[in-house]
């Protein structure tokens, strides 16, 4: 579970501060083809295979195919890992202020992509909280067809992004727990529409390639209701699979936003 695939292959010479900044602004990585890949799509569940290319997702598709199509282009072996698009902390701060730029690249290496100064409430026509620090009626407010929005308020304690899913999906009261796509999805395509930036959710051709490569892991499907522990894993089922948070959290092995590269743990030696 903690192995690291590929090693082919380790990008370098990228500022992650500037990254984030935009000071200066680092060059768009060159077309690669990442094979052997879960890639978190409703569009194209069976995808093991994902090119990325002038910073936009080129191209998914199944791995033979792409090595028969995109065979020139420069391979990342990430065999087992899971690509999902990045999270979004929509309350950065609990005051409103600017976050801290010095924290930014602590944050890529969480798979964080976007970090918008708080506070939490209603912002932008979504309901933005703090799962790891807030109560919530998660249930009732995706029933009343209010978007949610997850962030961690600037508490040390909720840096970690999937410990918002967890706090949605698995700490709340039993009756307001939501599933864990639900609070994937509120931690990342959520925050995303707070920033005024429209996202379907799923990675697919044609988006800026935003995303995080998360280290191999058993990967499931959850819903809320105590009585049903999981939905079929089944590609044809078009339901993205997420890791099993009950063991643990993966690791961010690499963060990418718009073909740039902000954290690279791919390919180096070492837990």
């Amino acid at each position: 579970m903690s192995f690291l695939p590929g090693g082919r292959e380790k990008l370098s010479g990228v500022s992650e501060n500037d990254a984030w900044q935009n000071a200066a602004p680092t060059p768009v990585a060159p077309p690669m083809l990442y094979t052997g890949i879960v890639l978190y799509s409703a569009g194209d569940p069976e995808a093991s295979a994902m090119l990325v290319a002038d910073g936009l997702i080129a191209w998914t598709g199944r791995e033979d195919t792409a090595r028969m199509l995109h065979g020139d282009v420069q391979q990342v072996d990430a065999t087992g890992c899971l690509i999902t698009p990045g999270f979004v902390d929509a309350a950065a701060t609990a005051d409103g202020t600017g976050p801290a730029p010095q924290q930014e690249a602590e944050a890529a290496a969480r798979g964080i992509v976007l970090r918008l100064p708080g506070p939490t409430g209603e912002r932008e026509g979504v309901r933005v909280i703090a799962p790891v620090s807030e109560s919530a009626d998660y249930l009732d407010l995706l029933a009343a067809g209010t978007p949610l929005a997850f962030g961690s308020a600037g508490a040390p304690e909720a840096a970690d992004p999937w410990d918002w899913v967890r706090a949605a999906a698995r700490s709340s009261p039993a009756a307001q727990r939501i599933s864990d796509r639900a609070a994937f999805l509120a931690a990342t395509r959520g925050g995303q529409r707070v920033a005024g930036h429209r996202h379907p959710g799923t990675l697919q051709t044609g988006l800026p390639a935003t995303f995080v490569v998360w280290e191999p892991w058993d990967l499931t499907v959850q819903s809320h209701a105590e009585r049903v522990d999981s939905w079929s894993t089944d590609p044809r089922s078009r339901t993205p699979l997420l890791p099993d948070l009950d063991q643990g959290t993966p690791r961010a092995l690499r963060t990418v936003v718009a073909g740039r590269l902000l954290h690279d743990d791919l390919g180096q030696d070492g837990a």
